[in-house]
């Protein structure tokens, strides 16, 4: 197994962590300023899964 391999098994980084809150922040930011319902929807499930995955501790 490379390094790369054995750090996606291994759980996400602080980098990561980070990374998933800047995108559910940047949907709550779109879900605030879309135009229909439905892409408002689609924006805050997005930054739903985004903060989600930014408090687990694995990757799958």
């Amino acid at each position: 197994m490379t390094d790369e391999a054995e750090t996606i098994f291994t759980g996400y980084s602080d980098d990561d962590r980070t990374y998933f809150r800047g995108r559910a922040a940047w949907h709550e930011q779109r879900a605030e300023i879309a135009s229909d319902s439905s892409t408002r929807m689609l924006h805050r499930r997005f930054a739903k899964m985004y903060a989600t995955r930014s408090l687990s501790q694995t990757s799958t």
